[in-house]
């Protein structure tokens, strides 16, 4: 984003203060801001009674070599569980003052409180530093305005010299006060905006002192070049950096370029030259709902394989990749929201992998006969794993309604890989979770996973019935029903029969019936209260 232009772009300059106001005053008018909705806050954005609360504190650097006659603010997060005897993670926050602002739209620092207490990302040091003022003085206060007039110059510039700023300058001040590594893996660097090319800009150009770059709706298009990445990325070596990129199909689109298209291309180019690089495309435009509600995980995402660090697969947003599978699966996906548009709402939904969407092949006259007229929908994608449909729910799949019940069955395909009971089951707890995020009202009614293989001391489905045993206690009774109705498949001596799924595990027509009969007097109980 440039801070020097004329009114029309001047507007867009102070867009993400606006943003900020607005959600501030729409709370206190009691209202919500529908891309607050869209996009809520999970609890890692949260203040969480019980977790030790980081240490912050402010600086100031009125003097510059790389950028003279500068003068900027900084804060430096220290979270609790630091200890000077072991060497630190670092991240560095460009637009600190946004980042650090634990009631804003980001909130990293309580982001990194529940992380860091969670085993889910490493014990890290935090740095916000702002962009450098022109002025004799410093503002009297952090924020978008009066605007830095130097941002633009120390942002969107594609050289070193940013870099080289906080190697030289800012850095080893903290250096000096902390126990940080050196070893470049265990550092990572963070923008939103111009902020976010000038991350990727630091880890571009110096590998050796960057190597995690999140970047949040990127101005990759031609302030002062930046539209030349992609080409850039496409013909140079690659650099041991890994990448999220956050982007918006409502972003700007200006006299400097198209941010949709920009950070679409840089994704391509990145993925073409076999960059360890995501890429969360939301339905925001330039501010920061989408880039702060999915912040935890994009940390949790760059931080996965450090020494250390708890990385649950089951437990994360994936979209599903491979030709073969996108030939479908996407497609399938931009109809079922071409469908919710449509219907307007639900009152009864279906949440699942292929035994779900066989809803729509074997089991279809039995869903007429149950469902027809229950206004009914089902989301059930063949071969899903837990990850998966928590993509999807974050991607459309609820928006704009409010199901009286949302009926969910997942994991065996979590199971077929055979993954750790406690992982998969973490994973169906986040479906709930997220169900619930989206549609407090919802009631959800859990289905233990159904059994597969024939005998039943089968493998798989031994590890069906552990996950099981986890699960069920989301039983609640107020939000959440558990209900296992595996046994109605089984004959007394526990075998799964043919008939009822011929593959042992995906149920055929009888098996169907078998399971809206088991169901119904519940799920009629929760549709009538």
């Amino acid at each position: 984003m440039i801070y020097r232009q004329p009114l029309s772009t001047l507007v867009c300059t102070f867009v993400l203060l606006l943003v900020a106001l607005g959600e501030c005053l729409s709370a206190q008018q009691g209202k919500v801001d529908p891309l607050r909705i869209l996009y809520p806050l999970t609890a890692d954005s949260m203040v969480q009674e019980g977790v030790p609360e980081g240490k912050i504190t402010e600086h100031e650097w009125l003097e510059s070599i790389v950028y003279p006659g500068t003068k900027r603010r900084y804060s430096v997060y220290v979270p609790q569980q630091y200890e000077a005897a072991k060497p630190a993670a670092l991240m560095v926050f460009q637009d600190g003052h946004d980042y650090a602002n634990r009631y804003g739209l980001y909130r990293a620092t309580v982001v990194m409180d529940n992380l860091i207490a969670k085993g889910e990302m490493p014990v890290t040091i935090g740095v916000f530093v702002d962009p450098g003022h022109l002025l004799e003085k410093l503002p009297e206060k952090r924020g978008w305005e009066p605007y830095a007039a130097n941002r633009r110059d120390e942002y969107d510039a594609l050289t070193g010299d940013y870099a080289q700023f906080l190697i030289s300058e800012i850095l080893p001040e903290v250096d000096a006060r902390f126990n940080i590594t050196s070893d470049p893996a265990g550092r990572a660097i963070c923008g939103v905006s111009s902020g976010g090319i000038c991350a990727f800009t630091a880890a571009w150009e110096r590998p050796d002192h960057f190597s995690k770059v999140i970047s949040h709706i990127g101005s990759y298009t031609n302030i002062l070049h930046g539209d030349t990445y992609p080409g850039i990325i496409r013909k140079s070596y690659q650099r041991p950096i890994r990448v999220y990129l956050q982007g918006g199909s409502n972003d700007l689109d200006n006299e400097h370029g198209n941010w949709p298209l920009a950070n679409k291309q840089m994704y391509n180019a990145l993925k073409y030259r076999k960059y360890d690089v995501k890429f969360d495309f939301g339905k925001a435009g330039h501010d920061g709902f989408h880039g702060g509600a999915v912040l935890p995980d994009a940390m949790r995402w760059i931080w996965r394989d450090y020494p250390g660090v708890k990385y649950n697969r089951s437990a994360m947003p994936i979209r599903r990749t491979g030709k073969k599978v996108m030939a479908w699966w996407e497609p399938r996906h931009e109809a079922k929201l071409a469908e919710l548009a449509v219907r307007k709402n639900v009152d009864l939904l279906m949440v699942g992998d292929s035994i779900t969407h066989g809803w729509e092949k074997e089991g279809q006259a039995i869903w007429d006969e149950f469902y027809g007229d229950r206004n009914a929908f089902g989301i059930g994608f063949s071969g899903d794993q837990t990850e998966h449909v928590l993509w999807r729910l974050q991607n459309g799949e609820m928006d704009g309604i409010t199901p009286k019940v949302a009926v969910v069955m997942i994991g065996t395909n979590n199971t077929r890989e055979m993954r750790a009971a406690e992982d998969t089951a973490a994973g169906i707890e986040r479906i709930v979770d997220e169900i619930l995020l989206r549609s407090p009202d919802t009631k959800v009614l859990l289905l233990g996973i159904f059994p597969r293989d024939e005998q039943p001391d089968g493998e798989k489905r031994t590890r069906n019935r552990e996950i099981n045993k986890i699960i069920k206690r989301r039983h609640d009774g107020r939000s959440v029903w558990y209900l296992d109705i595996g046994d109605r498949f089984l004959d007394e001596q526990g075998v799964l029969p043919k008939s009822v799924m011929g593959d042992f595990l995906h149920p055929s027509r009888t098996g169907y019936k078998i399971w809206a009969e088991s169901m119904e007097p519940l799920l009629k109980q929760l549709l009538d209260e």
